[in-house]
């Protein structure tokens, strides 16, 4: 949940793996699970040193479950065959010793039309997929979602008339050193105080619930988890916007390995079976990032399907005073929770560990929050979120401590660019406007306009001149006024505040 400096993505050596063509006998070499015998080869990523150093980290940064191990493989490592005619299909089994989960790396996946690749527990019916070419990033790239244990099969089904044009490059395997596993199944991780969403705390907040989203995604060799948030914009066009937070490190470099995990949540108050992970969507871009807000907005590759039935939530970047309401997060990457305030929330500026952001300070009447919560939003009683959460002290031990969330109120016109704004993305048709109900996402109403000129002005990003104070929705009254105001928070003498775990 604190936050930490940022780190850039290294590819590593192809020369730290061993790749091994071996049958499922060979495979029972590994102690301490139980293999299939698939007698497929086998993808055996070399066990890194230092493998589980941040496993237990309760420093700065996001939660880290995993790390990366280089596990060079192409088609002529695996093995096809036709499981029925006119189909072909590639399969290669990874096996990862003491692994909690596993995902791919794909450094291209590419050439076939009508591929459908998969990542399936060799023996559970567990699969994530299928991925088609629609799924891999610009730069050819693509991260799978996982599953868990330490084995799984990568198969490729495709018309046998487009095998030849196949192109299919791994670059690696996440090994998760974090039992998240276990988070499922025991949800003994996340603090006993936190209470979970289908509880009565979380009736008034359905809507919102729906749009609360965890995030994985690849920090240089490390896998990392925050929340994020869906989020609406003036459009009203269903675009799949996340808010989370900056201090996580999502940046433009490593926005293309998110994954998106829906509905990770339990069936019922303190009891039932969580939903699984296997509603997903990977891939995206970055729309801006900021420091002083302690924001990052970025957009999904896809967006949710209706099945997921998210929510595209609300907003309120007035500043406006909020007296009471809630956050939605994933404490320890553990199924959803809620926290619940009544005390009005106060305004001050909070600085850990170098970094400073324009918070809104809270103090919980019930719940609280953890590492992983990072990104979550705060909502006023209106439904509408006013910030993400930066860090704080607050935990289930120290009932009085304070957890602060960067404002939207700071993020909406960020550093007048649209590379660190808010405004730009939540109202680029023009809208006068600093508040937006939720969205639900059968009443989207898709659309392909760009930006307005009304919007470049709301929002800082056009000269006066363009602006001639018509009715275009130009010459917005706020937009100087909260310019002035981020201008003269500058000024303030910045405080020091304890980090949480």
């Amino acid at each position: 949940m604190t936050l930490a400096v940022e780190c850039l993505s290294r590819r590593p050596k192809r020369s730290l793996v061993a790749l091994t063509i071996a049958t499922g006998a060979a495979a029972s070499l590994f102690l301490g699970s139980v293999y299939a015998d698939t007698g497929l080869p086998s993808l055996v990523p070399q066990q890194v040193s230092g493998e589980t150093a941040r496993a237990a980290h309760s420093g700065p940064g996001p939660l880290f479950f995993a790390r990366l191990l280089p596990a060079p493989a192409t088609l002529s490592d695996g093995a096809w065959d036709m499981p029925q005619p006119g189909q072909a299909r590639w399969r290669l089994l990874v096996q990862s010793p003491g692994a909690k989960s596993l995902s791919l790396e794909l450094a291209r996946f590419s050439g076939a039309p009508d591929a459908h690749l998969y990542l399936r527990h060799p023996l559970t019916d567990v699969t994530q997929g299928p991925y088609t070419l629609d799924d891999v990033n610009a730069d050819g790239t693509m991260s799978t979602a996982m599953v868990f244990g330490d084995q799984a099969i990568i198969e490729v089904l495709l018309p046998a008339s487009q095998r030849a044009d196949l192109v299919l490059d791994i670059e690696g395997v996440m090994h998760g050193h974090r039992d998240i596993r276990k988070i499922q199944e025991n949800f003994g991780e996340s603090q006993s105080c936190n209470i979970d969403v289908a509880c009565p705390q979380g009736d008034a907040w359905r809507q919102q619930i729906r749009s609360v989203v965890g995030l994985t995604f690849r920090v240089g060799t490390e896998g990392a988890f925050c929340t994020g948030n869906l989020t609406n914009n003036t459009r009203q066009d269903g675009a799949p916007l996340v808010l989370t937070a900056h201090h996580c490190l999502l940046r433009a470099n490593n926005a293309g390995t998110v994954v998106a995990y829906w509905n990770f949540e339990r069936e019922a108050c303190g009891a039932g079976a969580p939903r699984d992970l296997t509603e997903s969507d990977n891939g995206a871009i970055l729309l801006s990032t900021q420091s002083a807000s302690d924001h990052t907005l970025i957009r999904l590759q896809d967006r949710p399907p209706a099945t997921v039935n998210a929510f595209f939530t609300g907003w309120d970047a007035t500043g406006d005073s909020v007296s009471d309401g809630a956050s939605i997060h994933h404490p320890s990457g553990d199924v959803k929770k809620i926290s619940l305030f009544t005390t009005p929330l106060r305004k001050d500026q909070v600085t850990i560990e170098g970094q400073t952001v324009d918070a809104w300070v809270v103090r919980w009447t019930q719940g609280t929050t953890e590492q992983g919560s990072s990104g979550a939003g705060i909502w006023n009683n209106e439904g509408r979120m006013v910030g993400v959460l930066f860090g704080g002290g607050a935990s289930c031990a120290d009932r009085n401590a304070s957890d602060f969330y960067g404002r939207m109120e700071g993020a909406w016109l960020g550093e007048q660019t649209r590379d660190s704004q808010l405004c730009i993305h939540l109202a680029p048709d023009g809208a006068d406007t600093l508040r937006l109900d939720g969205l639900e996402p059968m009443d989207a109403t898709p659309t392909s306009g760009g930006d307005t000129a009304a919007a470049l002005t709301n929002c800082g990003l056009a000269d006066s001149s363009d602006n001639s104070g018509g009715g275009d929705g130009g010459g917005s009254w706020w937009a100087p006024a909260l310019l002035f105001g981020a201008w003269w928070r500058r000024r303030s003498t910045c405080r020091g505040a304890s980090t949480s775990a």
